[in-house]
């Protein structure tokens, strides 16, 4: 585990960045507005200098030995928790990507579904609003159903991604969920998806996803 330890405290020594946030969305915003472009910046206001981590390395199936899956694992949380804090790819916030979010409930068979969801409830815009400012983000989820992804995972975020992590999962009960970044996004649907278990949330729409 030495290796995962010190792979998450280096990420999680990281000040904690207001910009896991976007910008407030409309329904009518400029549609050139492709990217979050705001700075990282600490608790003080004080700008960040951050590298994009890239995309996360994935849960090590094809590892050849313990170590080699362990040395992956720490290597995705890291990424994960850079993506958390605010990172580049995380504030790109149109446009369909594979998930950000690769943890326990990421299901990588289903990203066809996912991407049709996406493109049936907000055309792949991670700020989209609806005309009746219900639903809101990518996902189209209501304010209840929302904020009760995010009690859904803090326990798994404070596990993986320690306790600066967990601030912001707290800090987004109070933010409008088309503000919360890609990443946040992403992984609350795979939270409330659970493994099929909550795709009934997204069983209407103009067509179905399958």
């Amino acid at each position: 585990m030495r290796s995962l330890t010190r792979l998450v405290s280096l990420g999680a020594t990281t000040a904690l960045v207001v910009s896991v946030i976007g910008t407030p969305a409309f329904a009518d915003e400029d549609p050139s507005l492709d990217r979050v472009t705001a700075p990282l910046v600490d608790l003080d206001g004080n700008k960040l200098q951050a590298e994009d981590a890239g995309p996360p390395a994935g849960d090590g199936d094809n590892a050849v030995d313990p170590e080699a899956q362990e040395i992956d694992l720490g290597a995705r949380l890291a990424i994960e928790l850079t993506h958390a804090l605010g990172s580049r790819d995380s504030q790109d916030m149109k446009g369909y990507e594979r998930s950000l979010y690769r943890g326990k409930w990421y299901m990588p068979k289903k990203e066809k579904i996912r991407r049709c969801i996406m493109d049936r409830e907000a055309n792949h815009n991670y700020r989209a609003v609806s005309a009746g400012g219900m639903y809101r983000g990518a996902y189209q989820m209501n304010r209840s159903l929302a904020r009760g992804a995010t009690f859904m995972m803090q326990k798994e975020v404070r596990k993986e991604l320690g306790p600066q992590a967990v601030k912001v999962v707290k800090q987004l009960r109070k933010i409008p969920t088309q503000q919360w970044n890609r990443y946040w996004q992403d992984r609350a649907f795979w939270t409330i998806w659970r493994n099929g278990k909550g795709k009934h949330h997204w069983r209407g729409g103009a067509w179905k996803c399958k």
